[in-house]
């Protein structure tokens, strides 16, 4: 008799829950009665190293109203020429984004480069929450904000490919200092035929923030289901280009057919020996080549190849160099996707270490 009423109860709130929705979705709308919100004027933002972390900015508006007692929504775009992004939403009349966060989307999003000024211009739609009744748009207010090359900031993937060792999670690090966005080269073969799981961490710990999903769709939007996991199908393949852009808390995903490293010493690839593999070492987070020779008399030249497992002759994704040493990975040399041959300083046999933790991508000529 007690399971019978659970049942009563249950299918009576599933009814109440329904019919609530089927209200919310009949909401009845008079678009003459519907008055736009009005965004309030911004002052002049300058963003630096000392304020970034400690000081917000706030945006207020006035309400809009739809002429019907109901849950408004309000989001919040910056504009700058053809590049817009979504700022934020609120269901109050007021939004409040840190200055570090703001100047991650300018430069990030927004295309503004470090320790310049810009002219951007902000503007909110309003909407009824969970309808599809049309929303009203406030105006339009611009405002300088002057950006800052923020420190590089870094994340963790901690996941089954590396059995779960939060300890030793890979690190990976920021595209550019306040940009909000980071990538990761990482091979996420874990042995299994399905599916492998990770998640992104702020810290080499459980106790700070960490984010995850059940499935990585092309953009994961669900950061705050933090207790499940990401996942990729390694039916597509294992090795993937990972992209956390933490102010949108969005997540993307593109699969690299194979990483390797052609040169003189084998003939560039051509034929059939192909590239050869580097493997991703998730203790040490790098790709680490085999032993190469290099002799005088076949040169000393070679590149780093992404996506050419299948086929040799792909040199669309070809990295070399500009010259550019790295200040952050000792005995490092930047690469340029489409740069010019790298040279080994010597003949002689030896290791090659990518890191693709980093952007550029960086890479160490360890000579055996």
């Amino acid at each position: 008799m007690k399971q019978f009423k659970y049942i009563v109860m249950l299918m009576m709130t599933m009814f109440l829950f329904s019919a609530c929705e089927m209200e919310i979705e009949h909401v009845k709308v008079d678009p003459a009665q519907s008055v736009a919100p009005t965004l309030l004027g911004q002052k002049d933002i300058i963003v630096n190293q000392d304020n970034s972390k400690v000081e917000a900015v706030v945006f207020n508006w006035t309400s809009a109203s739809f002429g019907v007692p109901t849950q408004i929504q309000y989001a919040l775009y910056l504009t700058l020429g053809e590049n817009s992004v979504l700022a934020g939403t609120s269901f109050s009349n007021s939004f409040t984004i840190s200055k570090q966060d703001l100047n991650g989307l300018v430069c990030n999003d927004l295309k503004v480069k470090p320790n310049e000024t810009a002219n951007i211009s902000a503007g909110l739609v309003a909407s009824i929450y969970g309808t599809n009744v049309a929303p009203v748009k406030s105006n339009n207010i611009s405002f300088n904000i002057t950006t800052y090359a923020a420190e590089l900031r870094f994340l963790f993937l901690p996941g089954n490919y590396q059995s779960w060792n939060i300890t030793q999670a890979p690190q990976f690090w920021e595209t550019d200092g306040g940009t909000n966005l980071y990538k990761i080269l990482v091979d996420l073969q874990d042995g299994s035929a399905d599916y492998s799981y990770f998640k992104v961490t702020v810290a080499r710990n459980w106790s700070d923030e960490n984010w995850g999903y059940n499935y990585l769709t092309p953009s994961w939007t669900c950061p705050e289901q933090s207790d499940s996991n990401l996942s990729v199908d390694l039916r597509d393949g294992s090795i993937y280009e990972l992209t956390v852009n933490r102010s949108a808390m969005t997540i993307d995903k593109a699969v690299v057919d194979g990483v390797g490293m052609c040169g003189a010493y084998n003939g560039w690839s051509y034929g059939t020996t192909g590239d050869d593999p580097l493997t991703y070492d998730a203790t040490e987070n790098v790709w680490v080549s085999p032993a190469v020779t290099f002799k005088e008399s076949d040169g000393l030249a070679f590149l780093i190849r992404l996506n050419t497992a299948n086929d040799p002759n792909n040199w669309a994704f070809k990295f070399g160099t500009n010259g550019e040493a790295s200040a952050e990975v000792p005995g490092g040399i930047k690469l340029v996707q489409g740069g010019g041959d790298i040279t080994v300083p010597s003949a002689g046999t030896y290791i090659m270490k990518l890191h693709g933790n980093r952007t550029p991508y960086v890479l160490v000529m360890e000579k055996q």
